[in-house]
This record gives C-alpha cells, sequence and structure tokens, in this order.
C-alpha cells in the first residue's frame, strides 16, 4: 500500500493535490489542521476489505470519522474540477451559511463535505446550462416557446406542456398563438356566473384581496338586473375592529339589508330571515392560509341547512406559490370556483391562470379596479389569456425603457465626466 502525506493551505487545494499525485482512486485515511493550513494522508491500493469488516461490526460501534471522509472522496472521484472561467447558474451558498458540524464531528471533515456539495452544485448549473443550449439548439421553437410561456407567469410544468409537439417548421408567431389558444382551452370558467345564478355565495380568501369590494360591485350589477329589494349582505368578519364599516356603507348607499352573523346559529336565522332574496352575498374574514382560525371558517360556512356557493377570492398580484399554497388550504370545503382580483395591480396573470388550471378551479369574473360596478367582468378564457399577453409585454417594455433611460443616464455622466 502506497502512503503519502499531502500539505495544503485548504482542503480543496490538498484534494486537488492527492488526485494529481496519486490519481483518482487515492483515498484519504486520514486529515488534521495544521500551521498553515491542512495536513492529508492518503494511499493507493487501500484494503477495502477492512471498510467491509468495518461495515459488519455491532451497530453501537462509534463510526470512524474516516470512513465518512473516505465516503465522499470515493463520491466525488468523478466530479470534474470546474474551469476557472465557469460562473454557476446558482452561486454556491456562504461559508457562513453553512451548517455547524455536530457534535464530536472533526471539522475539517465537515469543511471538506461542504466543498464536495459546493463543487456538486457547480456541476449542476453548469449540465443544466448546457442543456438548455442544447435544447435551444435542436428545438429553437420550443426553446423560445417556453421563454415566452414562462414570461407570462405560467408554472413550469404547464409551460412545458403546452410547448410539447411545438412544430419547429410553422412560423414562429403561428406557434405561439396555437399555444395561446390551447392555453385559453385548458382554463376552466364558470358556466353560470354568480350575477347569473343567485342563491347564496360567500366569498372567502386572505385579508386585503378585495372580497368586501367584490361583493359590492357583483350586488350592484344583480340589482340593476332584478332591483335592489332582491340582494342582501351578511357579514361574518368578527375580527378585526370596524370590520363591518365598509359593508354597512355600501348597504347604505345601495339600499340594502345586511346582517351581522358571529357564529353558526346567527348565519342560519339570518338566512331564513333573508330567504325571500334573490342572491344572499356573504362577507367572510380575511385569514392568511396558516391561520389556525381558518378551520373556524370552514366550519361555520359548512354549518346551514341551506347549501351556500363559496368563491375563493384571488388577488393576482400575489406570487404563483402562494396563490398555489392558498387554494390547496381552501380546498377543504367545497369550493364553486374563483374569483380574480387586483388584475390592474399585477405584473403577471400568468400564477392565478396557472392555479385555476392545476387545481381545477372555475374562474367566475374578474376585477382591474376600484370602480363598482364598472371593474368587475365576467371571466371569459380567451379575454384572460389576453390580458395575460398585455400585461407582460408592458412589463417588458418598461424593462427596456429602463435599460435605455440607465445607459442614457450612464452616458451623459461619462460625458460630464
Amino acid at each position: 500500500m502506497n502512503i503519502k502525506r499531502f500539505h495544503a493551505r485548504d482542503m480543496r487545494s490538498a484534494i486537488r493535490q492527492v488526485r494529481q499525485s496519486m490519481g483518482p482512486d487515492a483515498v484519504i485515511l486520514s486529515n488534521r489542521k495544521v500551521d498553515g493550513g491542512v495536513e492529508l494522508i492518503a494511499a493507493m491500493d487501500y484494503d477495502e476489505s477492512l471498510l467491509a469488516a468495518r461495515a459488519e461490526a455491532p451497530a453501537e460501534a462509534a463510526v470512524d470519522p474516516r470512513e465518512e471522509a473516505l465516503k465522499d472522496i470515493r463520491y466525488s472521484r468523478d466530479i470534474p474540477e470546474p474551469p476557472p472561467s465557469f460562473t454557476a447558474t446558482e452561486p454556491a451558498a456562504p461559508a457562513a451559511a453553512s451548517p455547524a458540524p455536530a457534535r464530536g464531528e472533526d471539522p475539517a471533515i465537515a469543511e471538506m463535505q461542504n466543498e464536495l456539495k459546493s463543487l456538486r452544485n457547480l456541476l449542476l448549473g453548469q449540465l443544466s446550462t448546457l442543456a438548455w443550449g442544447q435544447e435551444t439548439a435542436k428545438h429553437p421553437h420550443r426553446a423560445r416557446l417556453l421563454q415566452r410561456l414562462l414570461a407570462l407567469g405560467l408554472s413550469s410544468n404547464l409551460a412545458r406542456e403546452l410547448a410539447d409537439g411545438c412544430d419547429e417548421q410553422q412560423p414562429f408567431e403561428d406557434t405561439w398563438r396555437h399555444a395561446l389558444g390551447r392555453l385559453a382551452h385548458r382554463l376552466p370558467v364558470a358556466e353560470n356566473s354568480i350575477i347569473e345564478r343567485g342563491g347564496v355565495a360567500a366569498l372567502v380568501g386572505a385579508t386585503g384581496v378585495g372580497k368586501t369590494t367584490t361583493i359590492a360591485k357583483l350586488a350592484a350589477r344583480y340589482a340593476l338586473r332584478h332591483g335592489n329589494r332582491s340582494v342582501a349582505f351578511i357579514t361574518t368578519d368578527h375580527y378585526r375592529v370596524a370590520a363591518h364599516e365598509q359593508l354597512r356603507s355600501y348597504a347604505r348607499i345601495m339600499g340594502v339589508p345586511m346582517v351581522v352573523a358571529t357564529d353558526a346559529q346567527a348565519l342560519q336565522t339570518a338566512l331564513d330571515n333573508l330567504a325571500d332574496k334573490g342572491l344572499i352575498l356573504i362577507d367572510t374574514a380575511g385569514m392568511s392560509q396558516r391561520d389556525m382560525a381558518l378551520n373556524e371558517q370552514l366550519a361555520l360556512l359548512q354549518s346551514g341547512t341551506r347549501p351556500i356557493d363559496v368563491w375563493l377570492t384571488l388577488a393576482t398580484n400575489a406570487q404563483r406559490g402562494v396563490l398555489g399554497e392558498i387554494v390547496e388550504a381552501w380546498r377543504k370545503v367545497r369550493l364553486a370556483g374563483c374569483i380574480l382580483t387586483k388584475i390592474d395591480e399585477t405584473t403577471s396573470l400568468g400564477g392565478a391562470l396557472s392555479a385555476a388550471i392545476e387545481h381545477e378551479l372555475p374562474v367566475a369574473c374578474f376585477s382591474d379596479g376600484q370602480r363598482v360596478p364598472e371593474d368587475l367582468h365576467a371571466a371569459r378564457p380567451h379575454t384572460l389569456v389576453s390580458r395575460a399577453v398585455t400585461i407582460m409585454q408592458q412589463v417588458a417594455a418598461g424593462s427596456r425603457d429602463e435599460q435605455i433611460s440607465l445607459a442614457m443616464s450612464g452616458m451623459v455622466a461619462h460625458a460630464h465626466g
């Protein structure tokens, strides 16, 4: 067995020396910190039967740290050294973010393991870049189509599904329009809107998504068709101070009754007393999807004998991941569908469209402003997809204008300098 000792300023340099001197089959027998760096003892033609014997030892036997180091080196010996000019797509976490070594663990071994993780991240980033380059070269239309669909804000899974089967022989703009058509075809919408069907409708969702304003818009639209005597409000929000005031103001302006229901019995009584109304709109307390009181709200809506259509209100300016989490939290109650709000405030509509498609949640209507009732619109698949494209184009144009402005300011500063 050939054994050598190596000195270097850090663990990565020492491992590199081992590989250059003894080849990829060398194993680390020991390591320790010394003045000016670290010291490694490596071996060639190491008898692996010793490791096998150690593996068969009783389970309560202490684990030799050298075995962990040996395992990491063996797994890493096929990983190439990254070229000096390579920059990973996702930079490795700083050393300060690395977990502290467990009690009794050699800090040098922990450092070596972190170095190996960094090398793995570099390799994965390089492979990802190479794979995307190959995809662009082989299927340029599909790669370009994926970029546009992701720019809409769609989830990566949905974007890939829409891009699959892309015809590379067709003009790209035809391919783009075909993908948008498929997106519109997959978007579920409510066949009969709340205004058309009437009944009892409760709007639920997080705080600040626009439930109360949307209720006012729905009530105004229904009153225009059937008169204000056919509409009523109920609020179950008793968590916030003055939570009823906004809805009470709308009720007073429209001349419709409003009832406060703080528990299941009060809600059932209110529904019985308002049974002659064509549309009863229930405003609920805004809650985070992680709020423990959410279960109480769900139980309240399911407690009555009269069926209640529950519509999830989604603010389109929320992140796609947050929207998916909200939908999952509220699926504990049977949802009739969703209402999209704040379209005038979002920079990407694709996240909300992805949530509706992937969770099979029909869209009833959407709002794009504060005006009552003008800024409420019935959901139409092609209309929503068209709005998503328009928002994407506006954001892209704004980015280009900002880049031009920054470039021009730099030129002016350079000229004055």
